[in-house]
């Protein structure tokens, strides 16, 4: 395709001596239109190419504009205009009217494989974290993207601090860190939606810990709360009783046991479970109390105080009658 536009761009130049040409004699005639396309390509310097090519991306001709970029990086890298060439490049895609992020991410890629060091390298890194940002997808879809424009902030921000990019790059990263703790509890609160409540735990646990900053705590507390009040004990903790108690009692298995044993196992189960539950409402609690006490005027609140009463939670009563 690129072979194709450049050969459409440098024809309007090579027509008037390839017509010359056909009219000498037959090799002849030949031999001049080739030299003459030689010509063309070599008559043309970097300078006037990459002038042709901003006018033409300024005026809104995007393909236009690129087939002369790829004449510059693909017949003249060596010139001074290369650099600017490839950071263009990527400019083209990202900022045409219909923004191709993807492949402007491979343009500024690119540059900085060339150009590690450039001058202008924290622009291309400020370019390559904000084509991830444009790809990121709401909270409850996939967050790899945001992942990406997140470590691509951070990046420049570590290695070029004096950027004129970075406080931006500083505000980007604060919201890339928002979106990720948002998707970690729409994802808590599917698996509390989904009787999923040893899951949700874990995740809503999690986001506390990983994202103290940013994360909507008032939701979190309450489905938190939630998740640890409906929560049962899973089979494989009732499992894992039976064996110790078989192996304490020298037994292989559970057919082995007398009634005496079997009852007692039976006792210690049930024990256990009631121990177990307990913990996890008590828990519970003092997640909806932590809600009531830091965000009193929360919408959450309201409900996390209707579950502190189901569950006993006498002095919320008091409060509520008084």
């Amino acid at each position: 395709m690129r072979t194709e536009g450049k050969y459409m761009q440098l024809r309007s130049f090579a027509l008037p001596l390839l017509l010359v040409a056909l009219v000498a004699p037959g090799n002849l005639g030949c031999r001049k239109a080739k030299s003459a396309q030689k010509k063309t390509d070599e008559t043309r310097t970097a300078t006037q190419i990459l002038a042709e090519a901003t006018a033409l991306l300024k005026r809104g001709k995007w393909e236009e504009g690129r087939r002369l970029l790829r004449i510059i990086e693909e017949q003249l890298p060596g010139s001074v205009e290369f650099p600017a060439t490839k950071l263009m490049l990527g400019d083209s895609f990202f900022f045409q009217s219909s923004s191709n992020y993807p492949e402007a991410l491979v343009e500024y890629q690119s540059f900085l494989n060339f150009f590690p060091r450039h001058e202008q390298r924290d622009l291309a890194m400020y370019r390559v974290a904000q084509c991830h940002y444009a790809g990121i997808e709401n909270a409850e879809r996939d967050q790899s993207e945001t992942r990406r424009a997140l470590e691509s902030f951070q990046f420049l921000v570590k290695e070029v601090p004096g950027s004129p990019y970075v406080v931006d790059a500083k505000s980007k990263i604060t919201q890339c860190w928002r979106r990720l703790a948002e998707h970690e509890l729409m994802v808590g609160i599917h698996y509390v939606n989904g009787y999923s409540f040893a899951a949700a735990e874990t995740r809503l646990k999690g986001l506390l810990e990983t994202y103290p900053d940013y994360v909507d705590r008032e939701r979190a507390y309450f489905f938190l709360g939630e998740a640890l009040r409906q929560k049962f004990v899973s089979t494989a903790f009732l499992e894992q009783h039976q064996k110790d108690f078989l192996a304490r009692v020298n037994k292989e298995d559970y057919s082995k046991l007398d009634k005496a044993e079997i009852q007692e196992l039976k006792t210690s189960i049930d024990k256990l479970i009631a121990e177990e539950i307990a913990k996890f409402r008590a828990e519970a609690k003092g997640f909806f109390q932590k809600l009531v006490e830091s965000y009193p005027t929360s919408e959450w609140t309201a409900r996390a105080k209707d579950r502190l009463l189901e569950m006993g939670q006498t002095n919320v009563k008091e409060e509520l009658d008084s």
